[in-house]
């Protein structure tokens, strides 16, 4: 484990969070992610013995505890009230990473498997067309993970890296890096369509109001918050 050997808080903050992953279990915690496959979802490097173990580090600090569901069959995750309490700690990380540690995108770092799972957790049901879609995202140069469908209805959003055999009304063609500079916030979808490193084939309606139901990374939001904030201050 983590050993400083100092009573600085800062010292002993880290203990707890400084070991690798910790830090974007956390993230993943604040972002809503409760159970251990979707962990290793959002996070596919991770192999499941360090996942156990740092979630277990978590709530030994109480941080985390783990709550029985659907008849005992399952375990979820929550953060406890000094794990919420990270949330600004976070945000801030979040915002300095986007300011000073994002100059350039290695290819090793196009995570589709982050970018996809945060993509169907960030669709916004209210602007999808009578509230529910089939979209279907097409990287032609990857040769696993080439597909993946969101599917979103009544019961909710799912993704699948399988057909779900289901009508597709909007097919989303492009590239990891293109999709991830859209997501991020580093250049525009009217920009990507136009540039032709993104093509959207399907129905004009979904086409039409990407704009609206695709939302962008959150990290996006806390800029625009950050920057608000601090503008009180100028």
């Amino acid at each position: 484990m983590l050993k400083y050997g100092q009573f600085c808080p800062i010292a002993k903050a880290s203990e707890v969070l400084g070991e690798k992953w910790t830090v974007l279990i956390v993230r993943e915690l604040l972002l809503g992610t409760k159970r251990f496959n979707d962990f290793q979802r959002a996070l596919s490097l991770i192999s499941p013995t360090v996942l156990a173990k740092r979630l277990k580090t978590l709530e030994e600090h109480g941080l985390v505890f783990r709550k029985t569901v659907t008849g005992g069959r399952s375990t979820e995750y929550h953060l406890t009230p000094a794990g919420k309490e990270l949330y600004p700690v976070i945000e801030e990380l979040a915002v300095w990473g986007m300011r000073w540690a994002r100059k350039h995108m290695e290819d090793s770092e196009l995570d589709v498997e982050l970018l996809m799972w945060d993509v169907q957790r960030r669709i916004n049901l209210e602007a999808l067309p009578a509230g529910q879609a089939v979209i279907r995202f097409n990287f032609p140069e990857l040769k696993r993970y080439r597909d993946w469908w969101v599917v979103v209805d009544e019961s909710g959003t799912d993704l699948c890296t399988n057909d779900p055999g289901k009508e597709v009304d909007l097919h989303v063609v492009t590239d990891p890096r293109t999709l991830i500079e859209v997501w991020m916030g580093d250049t525009t979808l009217t920009h990507a369509k136009s540039s032709g490193k993104l093509r959207l084939v399907g129905s004009a309606l979904y086409a039409r109001t990407m704009k609206a139901w695709f939302m962008l990374s959150n990290t996006r939001d806390m800029m625009a918050a950050h920057h608000i904030a601090n503008r009180k201050y100028d």
